[in-house]
């Protein structure tokens, strides 16, 4: 007996009557239901170009996108559907294609008409859905290859673990979407305020979706209604070891949020068995930063010993405004400039100048190119077009001739190797290198001077509140270069530069 989309499902099957139900095409054609929040994901990759989805942990995020791709393969015939996930390869064949595989295999009859491979399901060499692997390794240009020249009527992005995605990645698909009904979503759990998809937040250039344990209804119900799902357990455990309460007259801030009336008088066990009290109603203050991404889906407020606060960076922002709207961009009257000079090492790095009079900081100054005797001459022009005590310059790799060259043609110029010994301590303890020691100035400048302002540069904002710190046997250490680059996908020239303004020259070489 036939039972209607030819007979369930064949070949001239049509499913365009879902192209604006991606949640009725789920809960009548593979007869699921979802949490609110997956569902607000799935309309709005119906209804926005760009979707970002910031997820808790095990709220199915990964889950719906699954379904978001089915649902686009079978409801736009003529369709392109691309699926990735930050590298290694195993994040993309493990949970997303998981989930596309557990669909397969429970739901033959939809997919009988397609050809079905590892990563690849088609129903024609124009309309597909694919799994692209992003390489850890070759060049920026290779990767943005990968996902470069994507043309059909109706294409979907999807990206899991997007948060580690390397920019160029975004950079092809964004081409791609130029024309047509092109739609992209990027998911993933919201750890650190840096890279291409906080940026899309930042920008408005994405509609955000969260996707909380709080709102999920394992929690709210505290009965496992979706299985292998968060659970009120799991979540009240983190509560009370992961937060604390407010105490009498403590004001909520930013790292506060307020207890859902359905988890007050929860309790649970600690890993070991020990049992914690009821949670009392009231706000509660998160004191490890992991709650905030793997709990509410949100940024941490302070990273885990994130080195600079976010809210020392935007009392200096702020000072920059007020400052400029009273003086213009002008220095304060009778300062001087400290000149910061880092030299590109790579293609992709640029030269960066700032010059920071007492606490104000000019908007920075910056060009590519990695020619040693083309960025000394422009170092040199910006140098003798102010009003500059001190130039100090990165002589690390490329850069070791810069300062010289400078020193030929009458600037007060410092060779700076960061990784030579620091000339300063604190009350913490020793610095590692000279890197940490000019990061920590850095800081404490952000964290005790009034005078600060820093200017607006997303970018260098962004670099900024990257950095952590440990301190290891007594000694500090900031994160490592290698490690920022990889989080920023890019290197942190504009922070180094400002960092450089903070070095102290033996020798002096005045103008003459």
């Amino acid at each position: 007996m036939c039972d209607s989309l030819d007979c369930r499902f064949g070949l001239s099957a049509d499913f365009s009557g879902y192209q604006n139900d991606p949640v009725g095409f789920g809960e009548d054609i593979l007869k699921e239901s979802y949490t609110d929040d997956v569902k607000r994901m799935m309309e709005s990759v119906r209804d926005n170009p760009v979707t970002v989805a910031k997820s808790a942990n095990a709220t199915g995020k990964t889950h719906g996108a699954a379904r978001v791709a089915v649902w686009f393969y079978k409801a736009f015939p003529d369709c392109q559907v691309y699926t990735a996930a930050a590298p290694p390869e195993s994040n993309l064949k493990k949970l997303l294609w998981g989930e596309l595989g557990s669909l397969v295999e429970n739901h033959p009859d939809l997919f009988k008409s397609d050809t079905v491979k590892s990563l690849h399901i088609e129903r024609s060499a124009k309309s597909f859905t694919t799994g692209v692997t992003i390489p850890m390794s070759g060049t920026a240009a290779q990767r943005q290859a990968k996902f470069s020249g994507k043309h059909a009527p109706h294409l979907l992005f999807i990206l899991d673990e997007g948060d580690a995605i390397p920019d160029e990645v975004f950079t092809a698909i964004e081409s791609c979407l130029s024309g047509g009904h092109g739609r992209l979503l990027v998911m993933f759990n919201p750890r650190a305020e840096s890279g291409e998809a906080y940026r899309m937040e930042r920008d408005s250039r994405a509609n955000v979706v969260g996707l909380s344990a709080f709102n999920h209804p394992n929690v709210i119900s505290g009965e496992d209604r979706v299985p292998g799902a968060v659970t009120r357990g799991v979540t009240v455990r983190r509560i009370n070891e992961w937060c604390r309460p407010l105490v009498r007259g403590e004001r909520p801030d930013s790292e506060c949020f307020e207890l859902p009336a359905f988890l007050e008088g929860a309790v649970s066990a600690s890993q070991a068995g020990t049992g914690y009290p009821p949670l009392k109603p009231g706000w509660f203050k998160i004191m490890e930063p992991a709650f905030s991404y793997m709990v509410l889906g949100e940024y941490p407020a302070q990273g885990t010993n994130a080195l600079i606060s976010r809210e020392w960076i935007a009392r200096a922002r702020s000072r920059w405004d007020v400052y400029v709207a009273e003086n213009g961009e002008q220095p304060p009257r009778g300062t001087m400039a400290v000149m910061g000079q880092d030299v590109a090492e790579f293609g992709s790095d640029i030269n960066v100048s700032c010059f920071r009079y007492g606490g104000y900081v000019e908007r920075l100054v910056f060009w590519s190119g990695i020619d040693t005797m083309a960025t000394s001459d422009r170092a040199i022009a910006e140098y003798q077009g102010r009003r500059v005590t001190l130039a100090n310059v990165d002589a690390t790799g490329i850069g070791v001739g810069v300062a010289p060259y400078m020193q030929r043609h009458r600037c007060s110029a410092n060779p700076v190797k960061v990784a030579s010994s620091p000339t300063k301590t604190t009350e913490m303890g020793e610095f590692y290198i000279l890197r940490d020691q000019l990061w920590w100035q850095v800081r404490e400048w952000l964290r005790t001077d009034p005078g600060a302002m820093l200017p607006p540069d997303e970018m260098l904002l962004e670099e900024l509140q990257i950095p952590t710190y440990e301190v290891v046997n007594g000694k500090i250490r900031t994160m490592k270069k290698d490690v920022m680059k990889d989080l920023l996908k890019r290197s942190p020239d504009r922070a180094d530069a400002l960092c450089l303004t903070f070095a102290e020259g033996d020798l002096l070489f005045p103008n003459l």
